[in-house]
């Protein structure tokens, strides 16, 4: 009987060795899980197209391409100045074939203003990969050539001074209000629904200047000025335009964009699409960066942890403002 059983079990370990030779038996437990990625991604663009966040998007996803094997196509789903297309990406599958083209006013602004179902936190970021500053442009022959001259203007006469912006309670609206406080002047709003509406009422004699992400692409015609930019420091390629603080206001607030996925996307599916974007910016960053100034996007890497510190500080910083003014959602 010993005998039998032990030419029985000799017979069991012949049958393995050959099966796992074969490859009929794997070493570890069989997952089904596929080499990510092996399918097109989807990147979701939460406005409409033709904008800095869907043309700037478009010059990384194509170089990132290369390097993850699949195309990255663009879907729209505008609405809600972003928090329409925020949301669809919060609730999406997180398997990393549907990103976000994140930005501050929907990931960060729109849940402090508005009754969302989703956080900034809710979200895993790729890094940002650059932002469209909020200045103030106005017409070429306006009397002012800085922001002093506006707020110097302001403070002679309150409420003459007809400022235009892309939104209510968007992050124009917020520079407007800190610039406000900040200089103690009152400035009469008027806001319309895009960047372009408010550069051709500005034009149009509508507004004396306005508060906007981008110039409607008119840097180069000379039928603008920009007098002022809310950012830390003053843009590379436009050096002669002063910032906020510099005149005394400290104030610096940007669209900033980096791409996402839902929290909770596998650690290697986030690590993948984070190498992607490095090696996109090492082996084509002087073509990334000409392609997005083109569409007035100024390209500024950050890695993962320093995009969610920036997102935490302005998170802090609207919510500081937004309380101030009474538009906290309850």
């Amino acid at each position: 009987m010993k005998g039998m059983v032990k030419k029985g079990l000799v017979r069991v370990g012949i049958i393995f060795l050959v099966c796992f030779m074969a490859g009929g038996i794997t070493a570890g437990p069989v997952t089904g899980a596929e080499k990510y990625p092996d399918r097109p991604i989807n990147l979701i663009v939460p406005y409409a197209p033709g904008g800095a966040a869907d043309l700037g998007s478009k010059v990384l996803a194509e170089k990132m391409a290369e390097f993850l094997g699949q195309p990255i196509m663009s879907q729209y789903k505008p609405g809600g100045g972003g928090s329409l297309g925020a949301a669809f990406v919060a609730k999406a599958k997180p398997d990393g074939y549907t990103i976000l083209v994140g930005s501050s006013t929907p990931l960060v602004l729109s849940p402090i203003v508005k009754k969302m179902d989703y956080r900034w936190e809710d979200f895993l970021y790729m890094g940002i990969y650059g932002g469209t500053p909020i200045w103030v442009p106005v017409k070429k022959d306006a009397p002012w050539s800085t922001l002093k001259d506006l707020v110097d203007a302001a403070k002679k006469s309150p409420g003459s001074v007809i400022v235009g912006s892309y939104g209510k309670l968007t992050a124009a609206d917020f520079v407007i209000e800190m610039l406000s406080k900040q200089a103690g002047i009152k400035l009469t709003h008027v806001p319309y629904k895009s960047t372009a509406e408010a550069i051709s009422a500005m034009l149009g004699g509508h507004v004396q200047a306005s508060f906007t992400t981008g110039a409607g692409g008119l840097l180069d015609s000379g039928s603008i000025k920009i007098i002022g930019v809310a950012t830390d420091q003053r843009l590379e390629p436009l050096p002669d335009i002063p910032t906020f603080k510099e005149m005394g206001y400290p104030i610096s607030l940007s669209a900033w964009y980096s791409l996402c996925v839902p929290k909770g996307t596998p650690k290697g599916v986030v690590d993948t699409l984070v190498a992607a974007q490095e090696k996109a910016f090492a082996k084509y960053g002087q073509e990334i960066r000409a392609g997005m100034a083109r569409v007035e996007v100024w390209t500024s890497p950050h890695t993962p942890q320093q995009t969610a510190a920036r997102f935490s500080r302005e998170y802090d910083l609207i919510y500081k403002v937004a309380s101030e003014i009474g538009v906290v959602a309850k």
